[in-house]
């Protein structure tokens, strides 16, 4: 039930609100394909609840909610570009582009997901028998759920094709990951010590070969 809560009021902020003006809008194509992608995204991850920022506090230092305000903005104001900067709304000139960058993310997200099983959690926290992960999208970068989140959100920028505001969220889902990927690298490298540290060594964080 809390996550299906999530998700209608994600749906709400990032699409509705910004399309207050242009309600209409709701039905697009565009929108439709944006709020599918969003649903898969969120009922394919474990719920969120307020408690769990505030018991896991100390190792996720609130970075859950850099992540959920930052790319909220990252996912309305693309929207809110095209719904109201953009006279021609009907162009689909990036419109496959924009789907394949889509569906790359969202399907790398889900695998990350999938592989990390019940070691994958809303917030930064260490479970009991916890696990080093590098099987899978692991292999490849150190946070493959977050590439998969960065890339879902380029894609949507690119299907709407606002130009303005995908260099701006590109930077606020950078930013929010920074922030993510520090607090959590600092509780895994508590816990696994060297071992953390030979992967760090091996391996890149977010985008293979950059960084």
């Amino acid at each position: 039930m809390e996550k299906i809560k999530n998700t209608l009021l994600f749906i709400a902020l990032a699409y509705a609100l910004p399309l207050a003006f242009r309600i209409e809008l709701l039905l697009h194509y565009k929108v439709l394909l944006l709020i599918a992608t969003a649903v898969t995204i969120f009922l394919t991850q474990p719920g969120f609840a307020k408690g769990e920022a505030k018991t896991h506090r100390a190792d996720d230092r609130n970075s859950v909610f850099a992540i959920l305000l930052l790319s909220l903005l990252a996912t309305a104001l693309p929207v809110a570009e095209w719904a109201y900067l953009h006279p021609e709304r009907h162009h689909n000139h990036w419109l496959a582009i924009g789907l394949l960058i889509i569906a790359a993310g969202t399907g790398i997200r889900i695998w990350a997901i999938q592989t990390l099983g019940r070691f994958f959690t809303a917030t930064v926290q260490i479970q009991d028998g916890h696990q080093l992960i590098q099987d899978g999208p692991f292999r490849l970068v150190r946070h493959p759920s977050y590439l998969g989140a960065l890339l879902t959100a380029v894609g949507s920028a690119v299907l709407l094709e606002s130009w303005w505001s995908l260099p701006v969220a590109v930077a606020l889902m950078m930013a929010a990951y920074y922030l993510r990927i520090t607090a959590e690298e600092q509780a895994l490298l508590r816990n696994f010590g060297p071992a953390y540290r030979e992967y760090q060594r091996k391996s890149r964080r977010l985008i293979p070969g950059i960084w």
